[in-house]
């Protein structure tokens, strides 16, 4: 290396950088951030290995409690994020009986008492933890050690950074994630003066320039971050999010090192693995119409898409190099466009690789159909709840009847589907929750939602932008926040992702919610033990169709159906208007009276009312659908 104004230059050889995963990261993918970061600084010839720290404290505090942390823990507890601070600032910041008093004792936002020894056993275990991923390698042979940060990552990045740089205090250190996004990121420039630079916005272009202008001894400071000169914070003009030319461009996701670590390490975790890719950044829906609880786009809610053929060609290039391991798309949203050429390419595939989406729960069957036959097993379908109310107020864009629609269309074709029941929004129409909680009882045949709570109040949000137009009174940092970092109420205020509020029928909105949450708890211990019951039509052996009945809510039954009947149930398949399902089962079977049977359906809970549209409960085979359409041709 050598001196060119004032700068280091290294030769372009000797460059060595080092991406930092760190706890409380899922140890079963590797990280997409930094795969994509990995694999853009080799492109520019510069070396570069990632560390999975995440991977070491797995297997020193164990399966269960570190599951725990990725699974259970509430966001808004920051556990894992207060059990570190403790190493970062010793016990004259928060000690456990203060944290568990004013976070953890918390009715909405705490943990229950039993599980509360999954957090000192990590407060006790993480000064041991971070001695072990110091000593794990050299860091002086580094230029350059960048971290990551989503979720519970950001003080364990602290802490480690801190060890760096107080031992090797020629190390660049680079800090960048959702944690750092926009203003965020100034706060933690400004307080952690051991940080050389944060990225404030996407880095798949700016990051690997950072590195080349390290490496040529530039002063460049690339768009979105930020850099310390002179004892003051520059902030370099952030770009816009990556159009689709240029996710096109970007490179297929090293996984190497996690690949290396999982085969030396912790073999047990190529079990249940899935592969992080993405095949678009940003919301289609978010950009028309922002759903009011939602901060996961930040300020890059502009829908950005590859092009059918480079996901095809990337995600072909993984299996080649790890085998046939599910792909998880870290989408917010499944594009429309995808129905018509990635789908059908994966379909028209003879080996299809298990695959996981974001979906928006507006669907028709047939397009479930399509994601079932291109391999897509799991989606999350965006069903968030079942009232037509709360789903106005949400800006959602669809019915309770579509969701409940879609929910079960993908329980009929195979595709698992993960959905979610969120209350507590200001402006509710209080009666939705005995509306609710009654439809909730009908559709216990159905996978139960996993999470029933309280919504969130997210930074990027719309609650949070304009929290007194939505309706709340209040608005502050989550507690926690003040455990984890000694700050003033405005700096926690600029760092915090997650935020406590009041409104004027909370108390109301948490008593109510607390049932669904109770309902829904029974539920999932019963579909747990495979108890909850079916509500199905089943071939008769005689011919013709059965209903079937055995939903844990109801009295058990059986009975042989009409034509009246089932095509009551298939005008009822999409949600539809009683007027239009009437015209419908009169021209098909030709009854004089159907609204009798209808109104029949609808007490016994087979067919359900919400709001304007009716939809069926009941799981209906293929060979119903084509036996109908053949009668009806």
């Amino acid at each position: 290396m050598w001196e060119v104004g004032g700068l280091v230059r290294l030769a372009a050889d000797s460059m060595k950088v080092a991406l930092v995963v760190m706890p409380l990261a899922a140890v079963n993918r590797p990280s997409l951030a930094a795969g994509l970061l990995q694999a853009a600084v080799k492109q520019r010839g510069i070396a570069c290995d990632t560390k999975y720290f995440n991977v070491l404290l797995w297997k020193l505090l164990g399966a269960e409690s570190y599951s725990f942390f990725c699974n259970e823990a509430p966001m808004t507890a920051l556990a894992g994020e207060w059990a570190f601070s403790q190493a970062f600032y010793g016990r004259r910041g928060s000690g456990r009986e203060a944290y568990a008093r004013e976070v953890l004792d918390s009715p909405v936002w705490g943990l229950a008492p039993e599980k509360r020894g999954h957090v000192w056993a990590l407060e006790e275990l993480a000064p041991q933890f971070l001695r072990l991923a110091f000593e794990s390698c050299d860091w002086g042979q580094y230029e350059l050690v960048g971290f990551t940060s989503t979720f519970e990552q950001t003080m364990p990045s602290l802490c480690l950074a801190r060890m760096i740089r107080e031992r090797h205090p020629r190390v660049k250190l680079v800090a960048g994630g959702a944690n750092f996004e926009a203003e965020m990121g100034r706060q933690y420039m400004e307080r952690f003066d051991f940080l050389d630079y944060v990225a404030t916005s996407e880095a798949d272009v700016s990051f690997p320039q950072l590195c080349e202008s390290l490496r040529d001894g530039r002063a460049e400071l690339p768009p979105g971050f930020l850099c310390r000169e002179g004892g003051q914070v520059r902030e370099a003009p952030r770009g816009r999010g990556s159009d689709g030319e240029v996710l096109d461009a970007l490179r297929t996701p090293d996984y190497d090192d996690y690949f290396r670590i999982i085969r030396t390490s912790a073999p047990e975790l190529a079990r249940g693995m899935w592969l992080p890719v993405e095949a678009s950044r940003g919301c289609w829906w978010g950009a028309r119409s922002h759903c009011t609880f939602c901060g996961l786009n930040g300020e890059a809610m502009a829908f950005r898409r590859k092009s059918a053929w480079r996901v095809v060609e990337e995600t072909d290039e993984l299996a080649r190099r790890h085998g046939p391991i599910p792909l998880q798309f870290a989408d917010n949203i499944l594009g429309m466009d995808s129905f018509k050429d990635l789908l059908p390419h994966w379909a028209s595939q003879p080996a299809r690789t298990d695959k996981f989406f974001e979906i928006k729960s507006n669907l028709k069957r047939r397009q479930v159909r399509q994601l079932r036959e291109a391999g897509v097993t799991h989606v999350q379908a965006g069903v968030e709840s079942l009232a037509d109310g709360m789903l106005k107020v949400m800006r959602k864009g669809v019915t309770g009847a579509q969701n409940v629609a879609v929910l079960r269309w993908c329980q009929e074709l195979g595709v698992e589907s993960l959905w979610n029941v969120l209350y507590g929004f200001p402006q509710e129409d209080l009666d939705d929750y005995e509306r609710t909680l009654s439809l909730l009882r009908k559709l216990v045949h159905l996978r139960p939602p996993d999470a029933v709570s309280p919504i969130r109040l997210d930074r990027f949000s719309p609650n949070h932008a304009r929290w007194r137009e939505h309706g709340f009174t209040r608005i502050a940092p989550m507690p926690a926040y003040r455990h984890v970092f000694p700050f003033p109420e405005e700096a926690l205020s600029a760092l915090a992702c997650y935020f406590d509020y009041e409104h004027p029928q909370l108390g109301q909105v948490l008593e109510r919610g607390a049932a669904l949450s109770a309902f829904c708890h029974e539920w999932k211990e019963r579909h747990r033990r495979r108890e909850s019951g079916e509500l199905a039509v089943r071939p008769h052996w005689q011919g013709g169709f059965v209903l079937v009945d055995s939903r844990f809510t109801v009295s058990p039954g059986s009975e042989r159906l009409s034509e009246e009947t089932l095509g009551m149930l298939l005008a009822c398949d999409a949600p539809t208007s009683r007027e239009q399902a009437l015209r419908v089962v009169a021209e098909s079977t030709g009854a004089q009276e159907p609204a009798a049977a209808l109104e029949r359906l609808i007490e016994r809970g087979v067919i359900a009312r919400i709001g304007s549209l009716l939809v069926t409960l009941a799981m209906l085979p293929d060979g119903l659908r084509t036996e109908h359409v053949s009668r009806a041709n």
